[in-house]
């Protein structure tokens, strides 16, 4: 019969049957045969384990684990293992409950796991309260956990606890649970477990009730692949829509800056437009630093192929057996030591633009690779038995007149006409003087808010001397020289201080007039104050500079 309400009175001494286990001073009820390789304990089969066995065991379950799963799956089995024995001793003792419930802790000390010292222990089942108290000296599973950890942060008698309150659980039919409140690993001299229904603990029980219904890994492996599988397309479907907006932000601030006022830069900017509408091949002719791959992009992103892949692959910077493999791609053992495909740059730009790099510095086969895969829309990758479909747009640059490049055989004829059907030509920054202030504007722009100088202006000065500089690296030299003008300004307007000495002495060799003092020494410190260089840059001879350094007493 369950008990319904008990005192803790009733617990103080052990009745006979169950103290006389507790009184010898060896241990009766063990039996051990060798030969048949059998430890039994009071006629129940089992094994001898050391406690440095355990430690290891514990070790590298919270290792592998963590201490939280550790101490939750430990916490279970010990539950199970308190109601199967809760059981055992229900029957044992003809249904005494009172027996079965004090018999718990007398048989864990038969079986060497501790000292048991009972405390407290009553309960009212009608009034839905519960309390037991006790302490265990020498609790074998601290010890063991003392032995592989110096945790003294937590408790660590798990199992026990979990025992204890599946003992108690099953025996009165009702869920209670088990907490150490104190513990040999926290430096306290005896391990203290409480217990209570569960309904009478605040929050100190959640992981209690946690590990009670906590999944298998494989569940929650899962579970969390579903969790992140949800987040990845939800991060999907943000990225797209701010894919489709960053595309139509950056598709219109590329054609802005497309958008010139010299005369030399309006036709180009119109010719951009209308093969943004087709889907022409393009070949791009201009000096280096004209803005060819920006030009390329402008197309790209302004066109039907925005939303499709822009493929950039620098020619010069690869020899031709290089420059066949990233533009063909190759098979698994195609090529010593490969172990992994590789899909090359004329099928990732599949539906989309393939971006050439100086084209005439591709050697002659890798261009009638291109030319076959331009006029057949198929490619054929190092080590593959069949070709596959690529529909792609070829936008070429060049940084020469490429009919001089045709007639010196860098550029193959054939791939000249296939490209030539849309031809932009970029003319060099120094002819396109209206331009300069306006993209210095839109690079002033760019780097206030990079370098954090939301503030900083062009000056009038500094915009003089812009319009007077020769510009040798085209616009990718303006570009790095507002940057080094905003960086050095710090929360200035741009000065010509500011401004690289290469600048100043460029802007001399642009518009030579009275060799000022600035110019002079831009000049010298550009040189590292050798006079036969600097008047070679500035494009003077020694004598003149040496008389306008002495006029200007620069020493």
């Amino acid at each position: 019969m369950r008990p319904t309400k008990l005192s803790s009175n009733v617990f103080l001494e052990l009745p006979p049957v169950l103290a006389h286990y507790l009184q010898a001073e060896r241990n009766l009820w063990v039996d051990g045969n060798p030969r048949r390789g059998r430890v039994s304990l009071m006629n129940r089969s089992g094994n001898f384990v050391d406690l440095e066995s355990m430690a290891v065991e514990r070790r590298n379950l919270v290792q592998m684990l963590g201490l939280e799963r550790a101490r939750a799956l430990r916490y279970k089995i010990g539950f199970e293992q308190g109601r199967r024995d809760a059981n055992r001793h229900f029957a044992s003792f003809n249904e005494n409950g009172r027996l079965a419930l004090q018999a718990a802790l007398v048989f864990g000390q038969v079986q060497g796991q501790y000292i048991a010292e009972p405390v407290r222990f009553e309960f009212d089942l009608e009034a839905r309260t519960l309390y037991r108290e006790v302490l265990l000296e020498s609790c074998i599973e601290a010890v063991t956990h003392k032995m592989s950890f110096q945790d003294k942060e937590h408790c660590a008698c798990w199992s026990m606890a979990g025992y204890l309150a599946g003992h108690v659980s099953e025996i009165l039919g009702r869920r209670v649970v088990t907490l150490e409140t104190e513990c040999l690993c926290k430096e306290h001299e005896k391990c203290r477990f409480v217990s209570k229904l569960d309904a009478e603990w605040g929050g100190e029980a959640d992981w209690v009730r946690a590990a009670m219904t906590m999944s298998s890994m494989d569940d929650e492996l899962k579970q969390r692949d579903e969790m992140v599988e949800t987040a990845r397309k939800a991060v999907r479907r943000m990225q797209d829509s701010l894919s489709g907006l960053n595309r139509r932000v950056r598709s219109e601030l590329l054609m802005d800056q497309l958008v010139a006022d010299s005369d030399v830069m309006l036709p180009v900017a119109g010719r951009a437009r209308q093969l943004s509408a087709s889907d022409a091949h393009v070949l791009i002719a201009g000096e280096a630093g004209t803005g060819k791959s920006m030009f390329a992009r402008s197309i790209h992103h302004g066109g039907g192929r925005a939303k499709k892949p822009f493929v950039e692959v620098d020619c010069a910077g690869l020899t031709d057996a290089l420059l066949r493999q990233e533009l063909l791609g190759f098979e698994q053992g195609a090529l010593p030591g490969v172990v992994q495909p590789y899909r090359g740059a004329l099928t990732r730009a599949h539906g989309g633009t393939l971006y050439l790099g100086d084209v005439a510095a591709m050697g002659a086969e890798s261009q009638g690779i291109l030319l076959k895969a331009m006029e057949e829309g198929k490619v054929t990758s190092i080590g593959a038995e069949a070709s596959v479909k690529s529909d792609f747009r070829v936008i070429a640059a060049i940084g020469e007149d490429p009919k001089r490049a045709v007639s010196r055989g860098a550029l193959r004829e054939s791939l000249y006409y296939a490209l030539a059907i849309g031809r932009i030509d970029l003319p060099p920054l120094r002819e396109r003087e209206t331009d300069i202030i306006r993209l210095a504007e839109l690079f002033l722009q760019e780097f206030r808010e990079r370098h954090n100088r939301p503030q900083t202006e062009l000056s009038i000065e500094f915009r003089q001397v812009l319009l007077e500089t020769a510009w040798p690296g085209n616009v990718r030299q303006l570009r790095n020289v507002i940057e080094h003008a905003v960086i050095m300004a710090g929360d200035q307007n741009l000065a010509p201080a500011h401004l690289p000495d290469e600048i100043l002495a460029s802007r001399w060799t642009r518009q030579p007039q009275e060799l000022t003092e600035e110019v002079i020494r831009a000049a010298l410190n550009r040189c590292h104050n050798n006079r036969s260089q600097a008047a070679d840059l500035l494009g003077v001879g020694r004598t003149t500079l040496w008389r306008s350094m002495k006029k200007l007493n620069i020493a």
